[in-house]
């Protein structure tokens, strides 16, 4: 047990409905209830403590950067981040849980971690796994991992439309298999992603993409992708 947690806390958390669990500043857990541990691949026996998400069974290791980079997030703006997690676990398929994560703070109300509560989702409604089922032959687009839900830009402004289309594009999609997936004419698509080099400030697609990345754009998922509004 850490000492940044006490028994009492860690009972807590075994009593929660979900998958819970607690990290330290540095991303690694500090403890999880058995629900959590089942939902990481691991058995109720073993202890999640100083492992971080690279070093569990289920195939999380790819996905550790952005893990951490909403850990941090969390942590440095005091925020709650929202995601949906799709992953696949090699016994049950692919499992996907609707995530909440918020910081835990000490007396002096100084961050010492991130709280984390997970929902499984997987059988309440099929649409949550479609982006994980889609083109295999878009081996970059819609990974499993965490999707996080916001309705807000990061800054530029942006309708709906413009904002599944960036979603395609930066995980590698052409405007064809963009305008199949939407539902929309080619020449839509490729209208929007004009108005996205503009509202970017960007002349051509290569930076287009690369500037809403440093933006932070490939993190964020459109709420509407899941029918969420």
């Amino acid at each position: 047990m850490s000492d940044l947690i006490s028994s009492a806390f860690s009972s807590l958390i075994d009593q929660m409905p979900g998958a819970c669990a607690c990290k330290a500043v540095g991303s690694t857990f500090l403890y999880g209830n058995a629900e959590f541990k089942r939902s990481m691949g691991l058995g109720e026996e073993l202890s999640l403590l100083g492992l971080r998400h690279s070093d569990l069974p289920a195939a999380f290791g790819s996905f550790d950067d952005s893990y951490v980079a909403q850990d941090r997030f969390v942590m440095e703006q005091g925020s709650t981040v929202r995601s949906i997690n799709v992953y696949h676990a090699s016994e049950t398929g692919v499992k996907a849980y609707l995530v909440v994560k918020k910081p835990f703070v000490d007396c002096e109300t100084n961050a010492r971690g991130v709280l984390i509560h997970g929902t499984d989702i997987t059988n309440i409604n099929s649409s949550m796994l479609q982006l994980a089922r889609l083109e295999p032959r878009l081996p970059k687009s819609l990974p499993r991992g965490s999707f996080v839900i916001r309705g807000e830009t990061q800054g530029v402004d942006l309708t709906p439309r413009e904002t599944e289309i960036l979603f395609f594009l930066l995980r590698g999609g052409v405007a064809r298999r963009i305008a199949d997936l939407l539902s929309i004419s080619v020449r839509t698509v490729e209208h929007h992603i004009d108005a996205l080099k503009d509202k970017f400030a960007v002349s051509s697609k290569p930076e287009l993409i690369e500037k809403a990345i440093e933006m932070g754009y490939f993190y964020i998922t459109p709420a509407t992708l899941f029918g969420v509004d």
